[in-house]
């Protein structure tokens, strides 16, 4: 077991993704300085204090946003902490506490709306608008979309009820960790196309699964095929009865899906400081809490809901009732037509009716003025 392994163990780390931060960040920490891991604590407190202080600056000058640099030193602190007692009474801290307190993320996101995700899902198959559109009316992390089972959706109520119990987790078998990121399991809903597109996803299923497992590069399939056609049917249908996930793949995969129907859509752009993807599959859980348009009902859905929220204790089937009085609002395939050349038709009518009603007022008036000079020349007709 090596020194990150030990560390990790003492602070009952874990989750997958956690464990492989820490162990990113702490390894960036010691390759910037050059020095060994195993050697490092023979150092007196003030080399080390002066050892963060010159990696703090190294990545400053890299352009590292501040967020970045926080969350670094976080695992960082962390390590030295438990690794060496003394290195908690190190000024560092404190200065990075300061210098970091504003901290924010400096990649930029896109916000999308029902017409953006449209317009990607429009480059996807059956596997990509289901997926897609589950997160898109649900608000789930993709590591929630990518481990739930078909016991786990509800078709047969209405709305359809899906159930969030677990996230995705390399190291498990079947790549499934048994809880959510807040470790609580909770309902959500499918809206109606949402659950359309599950249903034609699932006829297809084990189809596509195949289909993705043999243009998978030999390295890298899960299972090795042996090129006769009769032999690779039965060892895809074995590893596919093991892998019983709606959607069994990676993240990173449930990611490049996304990236590659962005980039045909015409909405591809990634952020000139951190080169990111700026409309990535997260954004859809940010469409779903700003669009569903009940803020309380949106946070609870996506498990964030604390014990103030208005629908903490509600039953299940009337959370469905009040999702069903927004899912318009989350739906993408049903919205409504683009409206721009009906309105453009209707402002052209008005302009039209605005005209006629001004040639009408000129017409009022000149029978308005023909009628004065009548009575006129009548008056005076009389007065001789």
């Amino acid at each position: 077991m090596d020194m990150i392994d030990e560390f990790l163990k003492k602070k009952l780390k874990t989750n997958y993704n956690t464990k492989k931060s820490y162990r990113t960040n702490i390894n960036k920490y010691f390759t910037i300085l050059n020095k060994d891991i195993n050697t490092y604590f023979k150092q007196t407190p003030e080399e080390i204090q002066k050892d963060l202080v010159n990696v703090y600056q190294i990545l400053i000058d890299k352009g590292k946003s501040l967020l970045v640099i926080r969350t670094t030193f976080n695992s960082i602190k962390q390590y030295l902490y438990k690794m060496d007692k003394r290195c908690k009474t190190l000024d560092f801290w404190d200065d990075l506490k300061d210098n970091t307190r504003n901290a924010s993320p400096i990649t930029e996101d896109d916000a999308p709306n029902a017409q953006d995700i449209k317009k990607v899902l429009q480059h996807g198959n059956t596997r990509a608008r289901a997926m897609f559109l589950i997160q898109s009316c649900t608000g789930c992390r993709i590591g929630e979309l990518i481990s739930f089972y078909p016991e786990h959706v509800h078709t047969d109520e209405t709305p359809t009820r899906i159930s969030f119990k677990q996230s995705y987790d390399p190291t498990k078998p079947y790549k499934v960790k048994l809880f959510t990121k807040n470790k609580k399991k909770r309902d959500s809903f499918l809206t109606v196309e949402a659950t359309n597109a599950y249903n034609a996803y699932m006829k297809e299923r084990n189809m596509l699964f195949k289909k993705s497992i043999k243009k998978t590069h030999p390295n890298y399939r899960p299972v090795k095929l042996t090129g006769n056609k009769d032999t690779d049917e039965k060892i895809l249908d074995e590893y596919i009865s093991q892998d019983q996930r709606v959607f069994p793949m990676s993240d990173d995969q449930a990611r490049g899906i996304w990236a590659r129907m962005v980039q045909k859509s015409g909405l591809y752009k990634k952020d000139s400081n951190t080169n990111r993807l700026t409309l990535h599959p997260h954004c859809l859980r940010g469409f779903f809490r700003s669009y569903l348009n009940n803020r309380d009902l949106a946070e609870h859905l996506m498990g964030h809901s604390g014990y103030l929220s208005s629908y903490r204790n509600k039953k299940t089937e009337d959370l469905g009732k009040e999702f069903m009085k927004y899912a318009k609002n989350v739906s993408i395939l049903e919205t409504a037509p683009d409206l721009t050349e009906v309105n453009k038709s209707l402002e052209e009518k008005d302009q039209q009716i605005n005209e006629m009603q001004q040639e009408m007022q000129k017409i009022r008036m000149e029978l308005l003025e023909l009628k004065l000079g009548q009575v006129q020349e009548l008056q005076r007709k009389e007065l001789k």
